[in-house]
């Protein structure tokens, strides 16, 4: 059972209303995390705002940010995020078979080394980000732009927030999602 219920249309305030219709509009229906957040005024909006420009178009394809996004919410084991993502990764090309391999990548020969990369990345930036190695950074910036890596580096940062405030929440699984 969530910590707080989800705040919905009918009880929102003008502003949280505009924000859902944002939200639905881009995404075809409001999260129900998005809904939680609704319960800070101070909070949702920006949170809204930056969860769509991540959702948006970036340097990275779309295939490699579901790679490095569902990695990030399996890392955490987010079943509200796992679930979602595991679909999307579907629609942008990940096979059940490569999904299923996430944590054995390393050994696989179903990633390129591009992709075995990002997954590495996850990772470690997840776990212990100031330790990661000059000669990885070194290697990262060989194979993607500038850009490529701090995008990747914000899709992780921002799935490892999103997903422990979940998790911190009990927030449920949409009804549109596990429909």
């Amino acid at each position: 059972m969530p910590r707080y219920l989800p705040v919905q249309l009918d009880a929102a305030n003008e502003d949280i209303k505009k924000v859902y219709a944002q939200v639905e509009e881009d995404i075809g229906f409001v999260p129900n995390f998005v809904k939680t957040l609704a319960h800070s005024g101070n909070f949702l909006e920006a949170m809204a705002d930056l969860y769509l420009t991540i959702a948006g178009e970036t340097s990275l394809s779309e295939k490699l940010r579901q790679l490095v996004i569902l990695k990030t919410c399996q890392l955490h084991k987010c079943k509200y995020t796992v679930g979602y993502y595991t679909e999307t990764a579907k629609k942008a090309g990940w096979s059940d078979e490569q999904i299923q391999s996430f944590d054995d990548y390393a050994a696989s020969d179903l990633f390129s080394y591009y992709e075995k990369e990002v997954l590495q990345l996850a990772e470690m930036a997840s776990r212990e980000p100031d330790e990661i190695q000059d000669d990885y950074w070194t290697q990262l910036n060989n194979h993607f732009t500038s850009d490529q890596v701090v995008e990747l580096v914000v899709l992780i940062g921002f799935f490892n927030m999103i997903n422990r405030f979940i998790l911190t929440l009990q927030i449920e699984p949409d009804v549109e999602v596990t429909a």
